[in-house]
């Protein structure tokens, strides 16, 4: 009789996973977000490929700071890689905190 060991495939996040656990960190930096001023951050995001423009149009298409904040999270709630360069853009416009608070967040996502 022969002896097996079953390999463990290392386990994997479905895409669906790591959208949810985005939306979260999202949904945690909204009060956040809403004191900064998205003209300063959705540029970077486009340059970086994030969004679109035409995505950048329809965040600043909306009357107050608060709407704004809630149609960028519902456009970065479709995406899957805008953690790095939203860092990257609130380390460019003087927001580290805030860079340090979103890696703290989905830093804590993944423990």
């Amino acid at each position: 009789m022969m002896e097996t060991t079953a390999a463990r495939m290392p386990y994997s996040r479905s895409l669906a996973d790591l959208r949810a656990e985005q939306a979260q960190s999202l949904d945690r930096l909204r009060s956040k977000l809403t004191g900064i001023n998205l003209r300063d951050l959705v540029p970077i995001l486009v340059a970086r490929q994030v969004l679109r423009s035409h995505e950048m149009g329809a965040v600043y298409s909306k009357g107050c700071s608060e709407e704004q904040v809630d149609k960028l999270i519902e456009i970065l709630k479709t995406k899957n890689h805008w953690i790095g360069p939203m860092t990257d853009a609130f380390i460019r416009n003087g927001q580290a905190h805030l860079a340090e608070e979103l890696i703290k967040i989905t830093g804590q996502q993944k423990a």
